[in-house]
């Protein structure tokens, strides 16, 4: 296309050159025909178009050529930045599309961990009340079996305390000087052997 434009202001001169050497020679001895083409007209015509064109060519094309090519790379950018856009987009799109189908088995996963963790929590409280149940009837045993040998102790020391003070009675009323001096005798013998 540059070849072309850069060639363009020399095919016009040349064009304009031929109009000029075959325009004398159309027009009268005086040159003043009225009713056929105005040559002059059309030469400058032409050159002021060819050198219009040459303008363009020269000055604003290289700004045009320029404007689009940034403008190409500007759009074939915003293209491919609009499709890696796309092709986040549906990966995106993708990924929860998977998630939500995923999502049923999410919750039966977690359904079933919870039910579980349930079940052990509930197995372990009452593992722990049973052991708390046994520690309090143990305890209550003991706390028994302490008292019951303690009121037996009681009551032995009131028994002996009783019988001693009987047989202090029996003794007093029926305790002879005669049975005093056997018992201290017989003693004696048991401490000896």
């Amino acid at each position: 296309m540059k070849r072309i434009l850069c060639r363009f202001p020399y095919a016009c001169l040349l064009f304009a050159v031929s109009v000029a050497a075959a325009g004398p020679e159309q027009h009268g001895a005086g040159g003043h025909d009225h009713h056929g083409i105005p040559w002059a007209t059309l030469f400058f015509t032409f050159v002021n178009f060819s050198l219009f064109v040459w303008l363009l060519a020269r000055y604003v094309w290289p700004q045009v050529r320029l404007w689009l090519r940034e403008r190409h790379t500007t759009v074939v950018q915003e293209l491919e930045a609009a499709a890696q856009a796309r092709r986040e987009a549906e990966e995106l799109r993708r990924q929860w599309e998977q998630r939500l189908a995923q999502l049923d088995e999410e919750i039966a996963r977690l359904r079933q961990q919870v039910e579980a963790d349930l079940a052990r929590e509930r197995e372990r409280v009452l593992q722990q009340a049973q052991r708390a149940a046994e520690a309090i009837r143990r305890d209550a045993e003991r706390t028994v079996a302490a008292e019951m040998r303690r009121m037996e102790e009681e009551l032995r020391a009131e028994l002996v305390q009783q019988a001693m003070v009987i047989a202090r009675d029996l003794i007093r009323r029926h305790w002879s000087a005669a049975d005093q001096a056997r018992a201290v005798d017989e003693f004696l013998r048991q401490v000896q052997s």
